[in-house]
């Protein structure tokens, strides 16, 4: 996979992907938070396939689903044994949680990252901002080598 990045002044960043197919995406990032998603095949380099506008919102959603937040896939062969090191874990905050009131940025662990916010009634919240105020009843997905996370993890819930 091939990454290019360029500024569009005025308008934001673009970035396009290549991948082993030989097929590209080009995402347009625009100031205003909107993405643009274009798909151009292989056999029409010039002219996208397919053309997908995403608020913010859906964008970061979709983000998370790549990444792996929502589903991941059982692994095999070396990805398993590097997975075996790692860990992804949900930690739902109750009463009496110490994070509760502080925000993302204040809750830290060297290693360990807050990969999204679960929060009840309102769309996921992959990559949370460091401003982010935590609550009581928000899952917290945390990822990182298994040590960070569990310090994380105890740090979060007391």
């Amino acid at each position: 996979m091939r990454v290019e990045e360029s500024v569009l002044p005025g308008v934001g960043r673009k970035f396009s992907v290549s991948v082993q197919s030989g097929d590209r995406l080009v995402i347009v990032i625009h100031h205003s938070g909107s993405r643009e998603l274009q798909y151009f095949e292989k056999s029409s380099p010039d002219e996208p396939t397919a053309v997908l506008d995403l608020t913010d919102e859906e964008a970061r959603e979709l983000g998370a689903i790549l990444a792996g937040v929502l589903f991941t896939p059982e692994a095999i062969g070396d990805t398993q044994t590097k997975l075996a090191q790692d860990t992804i874990e949900w930690v739902k905050l109750g009463p009496g949680a110490p994070c509760v009131g502080r925000s993302v940025q204040e809750v830290q662990e060297q290693g360990a990252h807050i990969l999204a916010v679960l929060r009840e009634g309102q769309a996921l919240i992959p990559n949370p901002p460091p401003s982010l105020t935590l609550s009581v009843g928000d899952t917290l997905v945390l990822a990182g080598p298994r040590g960070a996370v569990e310090r994380l993890r105890k740090q979060i819930t007391g």
